[in-house]
Order: structure tokens, then sequence, then C-alpha cells
């Protein structure tokens, strides 16, 4: 029986920086869920940075690392003192990293105030639920249970803040101390001018709203250097478990700026697509000030309409793939969204989707007094860099904005232009099934070759018959040796002539092979290579093995399959033997920057006949980031590798 917490857990997930090996904390969190975890999870190569903001906007009760890239010792310890630093560190932190982590380091890491480092004896004697247990038992605590004036440093934008308040709106609605809060916060709210506008983005689950709120986010961020924005991003709780994945953040990359606030939240209820606190969250942005809010639901069914309580816009996202045009029909949002984006715009049949959903709309909305084409429908491809149709998209949606909450401060000077989204190629359609076509060329190798083997060993059972026959003194002889050689005839129709000369030259190939020196000529210049290696035991080695075999079938199908180096199909190599006399001086990876290699290799290869270098580059310079004193680069410059700084 697993542990059952005592409170709402929230941990934080991610593999650590320049670590792509994202397998081990996709099966850990996917216990913790069925534990009842909420899992805020961030995927692979993820800062210490972005790890800690992430912590403190969503107010975690822990932190959950994987790391198998070596720079662990560095990356934990800065992200303990960055935490620290920042005033959190209630904030537990636990990693693993299998063998990478050494018993020294773990004993290290834990002194240094890191929670709990999971080695694989660990594994070993707790299994996998029970380290998750271990977790779990260790991180449950209330978390925005104690306020301490937090509701007086919302309109500073302190994102800890923040992050408390909501805890407390979700944790502990039913409190004095949260109701005192609010009250506050609605105190606040009303005395504002101007009210923040919110804006509220719904549609069916894999529409790709994340992405498309990301691109949303990017603009804004652009279009107002000035201006801040809130966004509270709500996924599905598990009506058995509790728990829920709440990975919207694994899609968001304009996030990363101190304009930007990010809030996920669990529904903690089934059947619906927003958390009951959610208006209790929105209040708490709009008291701290944001220029704009931005709720994101979770994926809903055709009649969930409740985003429209909560906000002054609504955008609902969909695809072209909603099924026939009938369909359009039953989708409730048809009728509340101000405006409507076909996202992945790029699948087959979208610019009838835009013409249908665009004449529902008009239907829906008894706007038959204009042009079906003026409808607010926009094709977009939220995942393609400046895509014309999520340009024009945010460009509207920021009027509608304007024209429907009077807020002239957010008026856009954003360009758009009326192209349609049209999907960019990096491979052209007509070879995307290149891949595809190259399997099938080898199967269709792959089966040519095995039938040419098997024509081969009929021909060679037919060859043998016919000597053994002759070597026999049988009255019929020539009758028999007339119809096998008819039999011949036509099985060679079906033999490739080159297997037939390929064949016809095997002894004198593999004699070539076995004689002392193997002879060929290169521009009419005749070159001799030994054949043989010798031991000290004077012993011959073949320095290439000829197959020991006599069966014609077998010979094809070893030629056609593997043969010898030099030779198609290559399978041992494109040079008949490897070359003497120029063994290079291998220096693999390096260290350091290339001037400390480069110095290190000519030495390495000082006075010899030959000087090649094998080098590759450190994780730094993989994942396309500059050297820096910061710990969770500094830990891996260098390291396995070369450093090169990226060109500008």
């Amino acid at each position: 029986m697993s542990y059952q917490p005592k409170h709402k857990i929230r941990i934080v997930t991610a593999a650590s920086l320049f670590d792509g090996h994202d397998a081990s904390i996709n099966v850990m969190r996917r216990v913790m869920q069925a534990s009842g975890v909420e899992v805020i999870h961030l995927g692979h190569d993820r800062s210490v940075q972005e790890v800690v903001d992430t912590a403190i906007q969503e107010d975690a009760n822990a932190v959950a690392m994987t790391s198998y890239q070596g720079g662990h010792v560095e990356y934990l310890k800065y992200m303990y003192d960055l935490l620290r630093e920042k005033g959190c560190s209630h904030i537990k932190i636990f990693a693993g990293g299998g063998g990478a982590t050494l018993p020294e380091e773990i004993k290290e890491l834990e002194a240094h105030g890191i929670t709990k480092i999971y080695s694989p004896d660990d594994g070993r004697a707790m299994g996998l639920q029970g380290m998750i247990d271990d977790l779990i038992q260790k991180s449950d605590f209330a978390t925005g249970a104690h306020l301490n004036g937090e509701v007086n440093h919302l309109q500073e934008g302190d994102f800890k803040s923040i992050a408390r308040c909501i805890s407390a709106a979700e944790n502990f609605s039913d409190s004095i101390e949260t109701q005192s809060m609010l009250q506050k916060v609605r105190e606040t709210i009303a005395a504002k001018a101007l009210p923040t506008p919110v804006l509220g983005i719904t549609g069916t689950g894999g529409a790709g709203k994340s992405s498309l709120v990301d691109e949303l986010v990017r603009r804004f961020i652009v279009d107002f250097p000035d201006k801040t924005i809130g966004i509270i991003s709500v996924d599905p709780s598990k009506r058995k478990t509790g728990g829920a994945l709440l990975g919207d953040r694994i899609r968001m990359n304009a996030i990363k700026n101190e304009r930007v606030y990010m809030r996920s939240m669990a529904t903690r209820q089934s059947n619906l697509a927003l958390s009951k606190h959610v208006q209790d969250a929105v209040d708490i942005l709009k008291a701290s000030g944001f220029s704009l809010i931005i709720i994101e639901t979770s994926g809903i069914g055709q009649s969930d309409t409740e985003i429209t309580e909560h906000s002054d816009v609504c955008l609902y996202v969909m695809t072209p793939e909603y099924g026939a045009a009938t369909q359009l029909e039953k989708i409730d949002m048809l009728d509340f969204a101000d405006i409507i984006a076909i996202n992945k715009f790029d699948k087959r049949g979208s610019m009838d989707a835009l013409r249908d959903v665009k004449k529902q709309y008009q239907r829906n909305h008894k706007l038959f007094d204009q042009d079906a084409d003026t409808m607010p429908v926009y094709g977009s491809i939220a995942s393609q860099f400046n895509d014309p149709g999520a340009n024009s998209l945010y460009k509207a949606l920021m009027q509608k904005i304007v024209a429907k909450t009077g807020n002239k401060s957010l008026e856009t000077s954003f360009m758009a232009h009326d192209e349609m989204s049209e999907k960019i190629f990096i491979i052209p359609p007509s070879r995307t099934r290149y891949l595809s076509e190259i399997t099938e060329n080898n199967r269709a190798y792959d089966k040519w070759a095995r039938s040419q083997s098997n024509f081969a060993q009929q021909l060679f059972a037919i060859h043998k018959t016919i000597d053994t026959i002759q070597s026999q003194k049988i009255t019929d002889a020539d009758r028999l040796i007339k119809e096998l050689q008819e039999v011949e005839g036509k099985l060679l129709l079906h033999f490739d002539p080159k297997n037939k000369a390929l064949l016809d030259s095997w002894k004198e190939t593999k004699a070539n092979y076995q004689n002392e020196y193997f002879v060929f000529k290169v521009r009419d210049k005749e070159i001799k290579i030994k054949t043989h290696s010798e031991r000290l035991s004077h012993s011959q080695i073949p320095k290439v093995a000829v197959p020991k075999v006599e069966a014609w079938g077998e010979i094809v199908q070893w030629a056609l399959q593997e043969n010898f180096p030099g030779a198609f199909p290559y399978t041992a190599g494109i040079y008949p033997f490897k070359r003497e006399g120029e063994d290079p001086t291998r220096m693999f990876a390096g260290e350091g920057a290339p001037e400390r290699t480069n110095k290190r290799f000519h030495y390495v290869s000082k006075g010899l006949p030959a000087a090649r270098l094998s080098t590759a580059f450190d994780s730094v310079t993989l994942y396309g980031n500059d050297p820096h004193h910061r710990p969770d680069i500094y830990g891996k410059v260098g390291n396995s590798g070369v450093n090169v700084c990226c060109f500008r």
C-alpha cells in the first residue's frame, strides 16, 4: 500500500540542464501522479533558474530532478543556494542519477542541504514505489497555511507573495485568515480606475492551447515592453487518484521573463474544465497589477462553457479534425467565443474547416448581413516561428480586448498581414516518405538477394547432379543430362548475369585473399598488400577471413549481403584493407577551451608520423550555450569535450 498524503502536494519535476535523458523522470512523475501528487513537469534540459522560478511561482512543496550529465554537484548546490537566497528554503530538493552520482557526492550534497539523493542501492532496498513514498512523505506539508502579510506585497509584483496567496485560496479557502486576505484583494481591485482584462482560452484536449498561449505571450511582451502578464493554466485532476499532470510549462518558452507570472492549477474535481478556486486566483492577479490575465482551461467537451464566467474575452481553440460539419452545431463555445482559432492549420482539410467554421459562426451569431469571410475565425500553426495566422490572431485578440473592456492602454501597434498560415517544410512534401523509401528499397533488395540465392542453390544442385551422373555408369545418362541442362537454361534466365560472373570468378577471388599478397591496380599501378599478419608464434593470421562454403546459394547470399571489404554492399567497409603506417594519434573529446585542447593535442602527437584529431564538444556547446561562471553551466564547461563559444 503506497503512502497516502495528508495534504495536497505539488512537486516540480525536470531533467537537469544539458541532460536529454528524461525517461527516468517521466517514470518517477507518473508514479507520483498515481500516488495523488500534482506534478508540475518541465521536461528536460532545464536550468536551475528555470526550476527555481517555477517552484516559487507554483508555491511547490518540493523539486524532484534527475541528472545524468555529470554536473549534478554544482547544479544541485546552486539550486539549494538560489532557493535559500530567495527565501524559499522550505522547498525540498530530491534528485537521482543512477550510477552517475558517486556515494561521496551524495554525502557532500546531502550535507549541503539537499533533502535526499536516491542511489541505485536505495532503489534495490526500497523499490520504485518505496522511493516515491519516501519523497512524498518528506514533502507532506501544507502550503498557504499561515499567511504573514503577503497580501501587502501583491502590488509590488512579488511572485512569492502572489503564489502563497493563491495557495491559501486553493487549500484553505474557508479559513478566516484566507477570507480576510481575499476581502483585501477585492478592495484593492475595486479601488482601481481601470480593471485588468481577462482573456479566457479554452478548447479540446490536444488542440495546442498551451503552444498558442506561448505564442500570444511572446507577441505581447514584444508589443508592450513595459507591461506585465499573468497566466493561470488549469489541467484536470485524476478522479481515481487525485493526482494531476500540470504539464503546460513544457510548451511555454516565452514565460521565462520577469514580466510574466504563471500558475498551474489542478481542477481537483471531475468533469469540469476549471478549478473552483480559479476566480480567487484571478482576483489575486488583478490585485497584483498585471496588465493582462490569461486563463487557459483543461481540454473540454462540446458543451463546456464555464470559461465565459471568468473572462472578458473568450478564445476557442480547435483543430481541423472535428469530424463532419454537423459536429460544429454541437459545440456550445461557438455561441460564446469572441474569436476562434483553428490551430494545427497545416493538417489536411484545413481550408475546408476554416470555411465551415466561419459559416457556423455566422449562423450561431445570426450575422447574415455580413460576409462569412469576415467572421473572427483564424487559422494558425502555433508550432511555427512567426506564423502569419498567429500574428493575425494576436492582433484581433488585442483589438477585441480593447473594444470590450475600454482599456486603451492595450491598443496594439503590432504589425500583422493578411497572409494565411502555411506550413514551412524542412523536408518537401514529395520527400516526406524518404525514410520509408529507403527501408522499402532495402527490403526489396533483401528479397531479391534471397531469390538469387535460391536460384544459385538450384543451379548448384543441377551442376552437382550432372557431375554425379557423368561419374557413374548410367545407361540413360545422356538423356538425363540433356534434360537437366534444359532446366539449367531456364533457371539462368532468372539468374542475374553479374551473379553468374561472381560464381565464375569465385575461386580466383578467394585465392587472391589466400595468397601471400593481394594484388590490384590503381591508375595502371600495381599495388601489393600482405594478406596475413604474423604473430609472435609465427602463426599466419589472415587479415580478411574467406568464407569456407562451397554451395553457390551460400556464396551468392554472402556476397550480396556481406561481401569482402571494399566491395558492395560495403558492410565490411569501403576499403579492401586497413591502411598501414598511418595509424592516427586519436585524442577523443579533448578538455577545456579550444586553445588548451590544441596544445594538448600537439603534445600528444609530437614526433609521430601521422597527426589526426578526433574530437567532440562538451554539453554546453552542443546545447548552444556559451560558457559562464553560473554554477549549473560552469560545472559542465570542458567536461568530456571541447568548449567553443557560440558565434554571434
